[in-house]
């Protein structure tokens, strides 16, 4: 045999052997690993954790470890039974097999390559009382000078595919994510060194205060952030915000104090641009359909500033600005167009507690077809008891609605909606029938309304309704209608309007109906219980009539009685 020929050869054998070597490692320690994995989450966390296999790699990223863990889930105990607070497909957690050395050598910074999450769920809550179902560590105690403390420098990590929402009834805030994207790089080993974050998430919605800011848009941020860690500083020049259309410049700084929970924030944002169709791309209805298509007009501005510490205790001053003049769109495939559009929305906080937040729509004016509507809105303590001065103005004609607007499933939209209310109230004062300090008034009047859609079982056909508000109640004075193959009058009352738009709470009334034939077979689920589904936070007494009411084989004449 040739001299090179056994050198291959036994080359090609060391090579072999130093693979099945590698690879015959994990099943010596996997197992070792997973009980060490359970003791120190058992020591560390106050939750129940749980995986379907946990498997160690030395040859997936070598010449670096990996750890991967498949179907994680952590879910809340106690308060929180039942709760699960995370749960993904695939956690893999990549070390720089060099820094594992040199940490067992010579106690040096462990290297995290690579910590990734495949499609995780994150499940956030956090009660009235400032109970969180993420506050989940358990109170470590102090370690002797003697023992050795483990150093950790990532380099990069990364989300696929996550969902993420927040229910946050401390702060009256409700979020969610869907799609989140997220690669995140940098070398945390060093001082100082630029962080690249790319974020981006198929949709985000936020409600605060019963006001929805946020419906389902899409958000890229693009940002190389200037981390200063000796100083706990990060600085953010040049970095920009998308949400739909609308793209945002950021600067300022964030700071995080050494073992302190707050942030400290003084970041600014503004519009670079100032055409209308940005702003209006944060419409969902608009931006749904031929986005791309519209034609629009105007201008509009967008800026604002945060300043101070945010955490668990503290939060900053704010100022948000935003305003649009003489805005006007068109589809080219539609008749009609909304023109003379002016918006003009302040949100202020002097900082400290977010209840101090001051909502104010100073100015909303459009012009749809040749009918006007104009409102405005105060908002004041969203969190512990909304304070609300509303005012609208106007009417619309459903139909040039459809003619302006492209709405999906909508077979038929016609009638008008006239409105002539002002009410200023606070919910406590509603609760609590102090009618004396509740000022209302005002009617909402509507008049043959059809519509047809897809996602309405039967056509419904409304020939007059009309609703007065006064301080106690809003009264139903009139109400004839046609859903499907039945006839519907009411009069009555509804109470807790504000309660139930701003607070989540139940829409309280009652009424008198009547109807001269009323079908249920066109109201059975189509569920094998045939369960009659009613709408949710609904609580209504009826007294009800018909002259004849089917259901199946049945039918019943002079039906009266009462239902809740």
């Amino acid at each position: 045999m040739r001299p090179l020929r056994k050198i291959v050869l036994v080359v090609g054998v060391v090579i072999a052997a130093l693979v099945l070597v590698l690879a015959a490692i994990p099943l010596f320690f996997g197992d070792r690993i997973t009980e060490r994995l359970k003791a120190q989450i058992s020591t560390s966390i106050d939750a129940r954790v749980a995986w379907r296999h946990v498997g160690l790699s030395l040859l997936r990223h070598f010449p670096n470890v990996s750890v991967t863990v498949s179907n994680l889930s952590v879910a809340g105990v106690r308060t929180f039974a039942g709760d699960t607070l995370l749960a993904t497909r695939q956690t893999r957690l990549v070390l720089d097999l060099g820094s594992v050395i040199g940490y067992l050598r010579r106690g040096e910074s462990i290297v995290v390559r690579e910590l990734s999450f495949e499609q995780p769920i994150v499940h956030l809550r956090r009660l009235a009382d400032g109970s969180a179902n993420w506050n989940i560590t358990k109170p470590q105690p102090e370690t002797r000078a003697s023992s050795r403390a483990v150093s950790v420098s990532l380099r990069q990590l990364r989300i696929d595919n996550a969902i993420v929402s927040l229910d946050d009834r401390q702060s009256n805030l409700v979020a969610s994510v869907k799609g989140l994207e997220e690669s995140l790089n940098g070398d945390f080993s060093k001082d100082r060194f630029v962080l690249s974050t790319r974020t981006h998430a198929d949709s985000v919605s936020a409600t605060f205060g019963g006001i929805p800011y946020l419906k389902r848009v899409a958000v890229d941020l693009d940002a190389n952030v200037d981390a200063d860690m000796r100083a706990n500083r990060f600085t953010l020049t040049r970095d920009t915000l998308r949400l739909n259309k609308l793209v945002l410049a950021l600067a300022g700084t964030v700071t995080t104090g050494a073992g302190a929970p707050d942030l400290g924030l003084d970041v600014s944002f503004s519009t670079p641009r100032t055409a209308f169709a940005e702003i209006l791309s944060l419409v969902p209805a608009i931006y749904a359909r031929d986005f791309d298509k519209l034609q629009t007009s105007g201008s509009m501005a967008l800026s604002g500033q945060v300043r101070g510490k945010y955490g668990p205790k503290a939060f900053p001053a704010l100022a948000i600005r935003a305003r649009v003049d003489n805005g006007s769109f068109r589809y080219p495939d539609l008749p009609l167009g909304a023109k003379d559009v002016a918006f003009e929305l302040a949100l202020d906080n002097p900082g400290g507690n977010v209840d101090n937040t001051v909502i104010d729509l100073k100015r909303f004016h459009a012009v749809l077809g040749k009918r006007p509507l104009d409102a405005r809105a105060l908002v004041k303590t969203p969190v512990s008891d909304p304070d609300a001065d509303l005012r609208i103005v106007g009417s619309v004609d459903l139909a040039d609605v459809a003619r302006t607007v492209k709405l999906r499933g909508v077979n038929e939209l016609s009638g008008v909606v006239a409105a002539d209310l002002s009410t200023h109230a606070r919910v406590s004062d509603v609760d609590a029938r102090r009618y004396d300090r509740v000022a209302a008034a005002g009617s909402i009047q509507a008049s043959r309304i059809v519509v047809r859609s897809a996602t309405i079982p039967h056509p419904i056909a409304v020939d007059t309704a009309s609703l007065t508000l006064n301080p106690r109640n809003a009264q139903l004075t009139a109400f004839t209608s046609k859903i499907g193959n039945s006839d519907v009058r009411a009069i009555g009352s509804l109470d807790n309007l504000l309660g139930y738009v701003l607070h989540d709470e139940d829409l309280r009334g009652r009424a008198t109906v009547a109807s001269s034939r009323f079908d249920l077979n066109e109201w059975k689920s189509k569920e094998k219980t045939e369960v009659i589904p009613v709408p949710p936070r609904i609580d209504f007494a009826l007294d009800a009539s018909a002259d004849r009411v089917t259901y199946g084989p049945l039918t019943l004449a002079n039906v009266k009685g009462n239902l809740e």
